[in-house]
């Protein structure tokens, strides 16, 4: 069983589908990582330079900003990314008039 799921080319996190120790080396084709830090199931893992603003991609879109500089390895989750999804108190944060795909073209 793989230790961590990418969803789409452009996204820049995996998904743990197990726990994920420090050190562990996960590998997604030609690129990989190194785990930095310990990353329970279902938590993210960033796969590239993740900068402070910069958008974290998963299933192909945005799913929040970093609030902080990201390394590769490093655990991605509600301490160091904001989400604007669904928050409602966001200017223009009304749903969208067609559905979205789960990664737009």
């Amino acid at each position: 069983m793989k230790a961590a799921l990418v969803i789409s080319e452009r996204d820049n996190v995996a998904t743990a589908l197990e726990g994920l120790e420090p050190g562990r080396r996960l590998e997604f084709g030609s690129t990989g990582v190194t785990v930095l830090e310990p990353i329970p199931p279902g938590h993210k893992v960033a796969l590239t330079d993740i900068a402070q603003g910069q958008a974290v991609m998963k299933y192909g879109s945005p799913i929040g900003l970093a609030t902080v500089d990201i390394p590769p390895g490093a655990h991605v989750h509600t301490h160091n990314v904001a989400s604007s999804r669904g928050r409602g108190d966001l200017a223009g944060d009304s749903p969208p008039a067609v559905p979205r795909l789960a990664e737009p073209q």
